[in-house]
């Protein structure tokens, strides 16, 4: 069958097998992928509120709750107050948490390094920089970003 021009069989195909390595290499981690994911993101800056996380991912919040406490048990993250709202709860990782995710990271760096072996290196390289300019330009267009939204979902999760 021919899928010349199935943009999204072909995202589903390089999606699936993303998810099956990416599993098979950091399935030690509570929540496989999405664990990963989690923590990496918090490597990555100031300590995001579990509602920012969870629209910057795309996770339900309620299945979030579930994943950190996971993570948390595994002495990965701690939830902390906020320094200028007590309400209100940072997530950030642990010394372990660190060490982990630096850890993580080369293991899937090495399933991502051999994704695409139709293609050159300088063309995997050019492919996946592509990818991330069309999701950047996708993620922080998209309505769930709205200012007001996330003052809500913060403080109720201050309430919660």
């Amino acid at each position: 069958m021919a899928h010349d021009s199935e943009l999204g069989w072909a995202l589903g195909v390089v999606f699936r097998a993303w998810q099956r390595e990416t599993e098979e290499a950091v399935g030690d981690l509570p929540h496989g992928p999405r664990g990963f994911q989690i923590l990496s993101t918090l490597a990555t800056g100031d300590p995001p509120t579990q509602a920012s996380i969870a629209m910057h991912l795309g996770i339900d919040r309620t299945v979030l709750t579930y994943v950190l406490d996971d993570l948390a048990a595994a002495g990965l993250v701690e939830r902390t107050a906020d320094a200028r709202d007590r309400r209100v709860r940072r997530l950030v990782l642990t010394a372990s948490g660190r060490s982990r995710v630096e850890e993580l990271r080369a293991r899937v760096a090495a399933v991502e390094a051999g994704m695409f072996p139709g293609l050159s290196a300088e063309e995997s390289a050019s492919l996946r920089s592509l990818v991330e300019r069309a999701a950047a330009g996708m993620h922080t267009g998209d309505g769930d970003h709205d200012a007001c939204r996330v003052v809500q979902d913060i403080l109720a999760d201050a309430a919660g």
